[in-house]
């Protein structure tokens, strides 16, 4: 993993992206805890994990739906056509998630956060965001896909013993 320079990105998205990354490193040191209890102290850690990647997701979608990343001479719509309803699926998901069970409520964001990261891999959509910021949301959406399924393989072996 590497932190984009702080010179390719404005200043503000600069600081959100290493917000971004202490969230998700967060979530993963989360992930990974959840191995570590027994029973219902997985499911607390597992559900830590789901909330915080609830909140995570939202974080973006108020990111890309914000003019973050242009300039103030730029025209007052900044979002390609049809950002904010194909941003609907994976935020829905992700507010529905936090309520559901643990194992359920990771896939259910397994599935947002890869609906998120085919949305920002549309041409449409990649090229109004810088390619430093797409690369470390690259990495992000890798690393949340292994802390969910960490956290939800956890919380279905929970009980068991091994």
């Amino acid at each position: 993993m590497r932190l984009e320079q702080g010179q390719v990105l404005p200043p503000r998205a600069a600081q959100l992206l290493k917000v971004c990354y202490a969230l998700v490193l967060l979530v993963v040191l989360l992930g990974i805890c959840a191995w570590l209890p027994e029973d219902q102290g997985r499911l607390w850690l597992g559900r830590g994990v789901n909330l915080l990647v609830a909140l995570y997701l939202w974080l973006l979608g108020g990111l890309y739906l914000s003019p973050l990343f242009l300039e103030p001479a730029d025209s007052p719509d900044p979002q390609a056509p049809g950002l904010g309803l194909a941003l609907m699926l994976p935020l829905l998901l992700a507010a529905a998630a936090p309520m559901l069970s643990v194992a359920m409520g990771g896939v259910l964001l397994l599935v947002a956060v890869l609906w998120l990261a085919l949305i920002e891999a549309l041409p449409s959509q990649k090229a109004q965001w810088p390619a430093a910021w797409s690369k470390a949301r690259l990495q992000q959406t890798q690393l949340l896909v292994v802390a969910l399924a960490s956290a939800a393989v956890a919380a279905w072996s929970a009980g068991v013993r091994y």
